[in-house]
């Protein structure tokens, strides 16, 4: 240990093995099996044999490779769980969390063994299920039944939340449901703990009007908070003060740091021993990091609250055993730390926020000096400290959350200080206090008090709240924090510029295209964007599930916003709920004006037919159907043309009406075609694909869908006009880009994958 942390002037083997380490695990997770990982390999190795000090850093490189792999095959590859999903199996879980009690359990469970082989100890994999009991679960509880599992898998978009890379990092691999009626239950005394602690502070602070509030900041659980709390928050720029994190950790370690100090205070006074060899920091130290450690161990060691307590461990260790303790060789050991139990962290976020925020800090009081202890001196450095975090953290923040909130700077100089000075000493107070005497009075007054200042916080406009930002791409992302490190660490100040004006050239001398297509991965449904000078049109917005989710507030909102498109015109074709299911969404967001253009009646009328000119494109609105009843064969249909290039998009027309709009002589011909009724057999006829003769066909479906869209038949008299064809349920969101003279096609499946998401 004493030589690890020795020659701390020059940068000794273990920072450049950390060096090497962190890169290999940075660039095996995220370009293994690219043209980027072949050439950085390439290039250290080349480096290596003419200076000396790459072969520590090769050396942690490949140390990085390896690591990456030994988790995944060990934790994350799951062909060694490859099950017939056709076939119910014997399964034993613990359940996790509790999601929905409504009808049946709804759940997030942990697979300890599969048809009676057991699974991985140290990381078993995660599930989500659908459970049928009438006795009562609850977190902890083994249950041994049949299940009928399968993959996860979600529908895949660009530039919108990545459940299927979120899904990974947690390590939940399947979905699934109970097969039959037997079922065989039994209590988890691992979990009974935490689950006796949960249930006290949600009894303590039950009946408090900010309990939402008290309870994850105790326990890390914010399953209970609603939609509409979580959103003010994260409007306030406050939301990171509910993730256990450094924050917490450090107010915790503080708590058990003071505490043990008067303990043993108290115990040197009464008992005076005489010997004075006691190194008394260390006890306190390690006072503080046993409360930390329980708080983290009462949470259920949620990945965040984890990370910073290995954070801090690395950063006891280093104080007390280094000869000089360096800040910065604390957070590079840390980092090691937490990729050495888990590279695949790197997919996760709260890493950069939590050591970037952790870097600031460190920066802020290298560069600045605090020449006294007083009430203005203290504000001053809480000031500085929160607009270099603020300004630090704003690369990240544009980039995962596609905005930032104003008020934030402002109001996170109270909320820091109140909740480490105030909120959280008064809570871990309160608790214990609680365990021996009934003081709900006093929790009253102090909850009373956060509730007027908080009613304060909601006075506030929600214009100054949040200010949502286009596309901050991965470029911008990188070229901000390599400015930033140019600028702060090195003499040569003007080669910040280097980093930002090659993202621009990239930016301005890119050809960009003159209009774009967008059919979205919405499982069994229908919700298309056609984009022309930032200005969209809609074609259906998507179906919704259990009649609560749709995906126009998790896909087609967020990709207007990330960017920059205006949503000037929309249509639905018919009224199914695979094609409107997100439209009292869509209204609720404030888009009824897009209507009056083709269903000035209401997007329950049939659309008016005629020819529409948007921007450079002539929109044609073909005749309503003729003596026809059902709402598919009413289905608007819409042909979209810049005079060279053209798409078709018909709703769920039938055969009957595609003869129909042949014999009308309405424009057919396209380059591109979404297929009728999402590649049913009672639509795409031979006669209709001669009349249209598209290069390309989308066929709009879900992942192995009760339907099996598109049918073998369809696709077979697609494949005799030679056109391509692309399945949004294999492919994710199809997204084609017009160009003067030629087109691009991009699959998001392809395009957001990586290595260890691949089909």
């Amino acid at each position: 240990m004493d030589r690890f942390f020795s020659h701390l002037k020059q940068p000794f083997t273990s920072v450049w093995l950390s060096v090497g380490f962190v890169v290999g695990c940075i660039i095996t997770v995220y370009y293994y099996q690219t043209l980027v990982f072949t050439v950085f390999a390439l290039s250290l190795l080349i480096a290596s044999a003419y200076f000396k000090p790459f072969y520590s850093v090769l050396l942690g490189f490949i140390c990085g490779i390896l690591c990456v792999w030994g988790h995944f095959s060990s934790f994350y590859a799951i062909s060694s769980l490859a099950l017939d999903e056709n076939k119910p199996h014997l399964s034993n879980i613990t359940i996790v969390e509790v999601i929905s009690q409504r009808d049946n359990y709804y759940l997030k469970v942990q697979l300890n063994e599969i048809d009676n082989q057991p699974l991985s100890n140290i990381k078993p994999p995660f599930a989500l299920l659908t459970l049928k009991n009438d006795q009562r679960l609850k977190v902890g509880d083994h249950v041994t039944t049949w299940l009928e599992l399968e993959k996860y898998r979600s529908q895949k978009n660009y530039d919108v939340f990545d459940k299927e890379r979120y899904a990974f990092s947690e390590r939940l691999f399947f979905k699934g449901k109970q097969v039959g009626s037997i079922i065989e239950i039994s209590n988890n005394h691992e979990f009974e703990l935490i689950e006796k602690y949960r249930n006290f502070i949600k009894h303590t602070y039950q009946h408090n009007s900010l309990n939402w509030l008290f309870y994850p900041l105790m326990t890390g659980d914010r399953s209970a908070m609603s939609f509409s709390q979580k959103q003010e928050l994260q409007q306030f720029g406050i939301s990171h003060l509910l993730a256990i994190s450094g924050l917490h950790i450090g107010l915790m370690f503080s708590i058990g740091f003071f505490i043990t100090r008067y303990l043993t205070s108290l115990f040197i006074f009464v008992v005076k021993p005489t010997t004075q060899q006691i190194n008394l920091s260390l006890i306190y130290s390690l006072g503080g990091f046993v409360l930390a450690f329980s708080y983290v161990y009462l949470s259920g060691f949620i990945v965040s609250a984890t990370r910073a307590l290995i954070m801090l461990g690395c950063y006891l260790v280093i104080y007390y055993f280094a000869k000089q303790a360096l800040r910065w060789r604390f957070i590079l050991f840390a980092l090691v730390c937490v990729l050495l139990i888990d590279p695949f962290s790197l997919l996760n976020p709260g890493l950069y926020f939590s050591f970037t925020a952790v870097a600031i800090i460190f920066w802020v009081f290298s560069v600045i000096t605090v020449t006294s202890s007083g009430f203005l001196a203290i504000i001053k450095t809480l000031i500085i400290l929160q607009l270099a975090l603020f300004i630090g953290l704003l690369p990240l923040s544009l980039y995962y959350f596609n905005g930032v909130s104003v008020i934030g700077l402002v109001v996170n100089l109270v909320a820091i200080p109140l909740l480490g000075l105030i909120i959280m000493p008064c809570l871990v107070m309160f608790s214990a206090m609680s365990v021996f005497f009934d003081i709900s009075g006093l929790i009253s007054v102090f909850d009373s008090l956060l509730q007027h200042i908080y009613q304060l916080l909601l006075l506030i406009p929600v214009d100054f709240r949040w200010f949502d930002t286009t596309n901050f791409s991965q470029q911008w992302l990188i070229s901000s924090y390599i400015t930033a490190i140019i600028v702060c660490f090195l003499p040569w100040r003007l080669l910040a510029c280097i980093p930002l004006l090659l993202v621009v050239l990239d930016h301005y001398l890119l050809t960009k295209p003159r209009w774009q297509l967008n059919v979205f991965d919405v499982g069994h449904g229908t919700m298309v964007l056609v984009s022309n000078r930032d200005k969209g049109f809609i074609y259906d917005l998507g179906p919704i599930y259990f009649n609560t989710f749709t995906r126009v507030n998790s896909t087609l909102i967020p990709y207007l916003k990330r960017n920059g498109i205006e949503a000037e015109v929309a249509l639905i074709s018919h009224m199914d709920k695979d094609h409107a299911g997100g439209l009292i969404h869509w209204l609720e967001h404030g888009y009824q004006h897009t209507f009056k253009l083709l269903q000035p009646n209401g997007p329950e009328q049939v659309c008016r037919a005629g020819e529409y000119s948007f921007y450079d494109l002539t929109i044609t609105v073909s005749e309503p159907a003729q003596h026809l009843i059902t709402d598919n064969d009413n289905s608007c249909v819409v042909h979209i043309s810049d005079g060279r290039f053209s798409v078709l998009l018909p709703g769920d027309i039938s055969a009957t009406r595609e003869a129909q709009l042949i014999q009308q002589q309405g424009v057919l011909k396209s380059t591109v075609l979404l297929s009728p009724h999402h590649g049913s057999n009672t639509s795409s006829s031979d006669a209709f694909i001669a009349a249209v003769a598209p290069e390309i066909v989308i066929h709009s479906t879900a992942y192995k869908g009760q339907w099996q869209f598109p049918r073998t038949e369809v696709i077979a008299r697609y494949a005799t006009q030679h056109a391509l064809q692309y399945t949004t349920a294999n492919k994710g969101q199809v997204k084609i880009e017009f160009y003067q003279h030629h087109y691009t096609v991009n699959l998001a499946r392809e395009d957001e994958s990586y290595w260890f998401l691949k089909d």
